[in-house]
This record gives C-alpha cells, structure tokens and sequence, in this order.
C-alpha cells in the first residue's frame, strides 16, 4: 500500500475490526525499520508491517502474512479465520 491517503484510508477501516476480534499490535522494528507485530488474542503472531516514513509521515505499508516468513518471529496463529471474523464484522447488517 503506498500514499498517506491510503494507509490513513486502510487504518480507519481496519483497526476497528481488529480490535473487535482481539488482534494486538506492539510496535517493533522490523527488517530495520519500523513497524509493528500483529497477534492473535492468545499472543501467536499474525502478521508483520513494516513502515516506510518520509518526513514523519507513513508512505508505505509493507505487510507479511506467510507463516513460513514469520517463525523466526514466535509460534504462528492461523491468521485466515480470524481476517473473515474481522471481515464479517466490517459487512452493513441486511
């Protein structure tokens, strides 16, 4: 994801419904540069964003969900029932 526009666009969307399924962030460094790792509600890594700034402002998301990528990070959570819960949650009620 690259432009302020869209990362701003992304996290007003996103974060609700993440934190409605109990996904936590903790900022860390990733890859040498900024960025956060995502768990589940029983601390199992989901994901890894890595941030690219210019001039203090977030230019890019750089987002790994291979769990294969991620181990060297901790034990791995099985992140796809917990994106389609997230998913359902942001739907409009019919």
């Amino acid at each position: 994801m690259f432009g302020d526009d869209n990362v701003a666009r992304l996290l007003s969307t996103i974060l609700p419904a993440m934190l409605a399924v109990e996904i936590t962030f903790e900022p860390h460094e990733v890859n040498g540069q900024p960025g956060a790792i995502f768990r589940d509600h029983d601390g199992r890594v989901l994901n890894t964003w890595t941030l690219d700034v210019v001039d203090g402002r977030i230019q890019a998301i750089r987002n790994v969900l291979n769990p294969d990528k991620l181990r060297h990070v901790g034990p791995v959570a099985d992140a796809w029932p917990l994106l389609r819960q997230a998913s359902e949650l942001q739907r409009p009620a019919e």
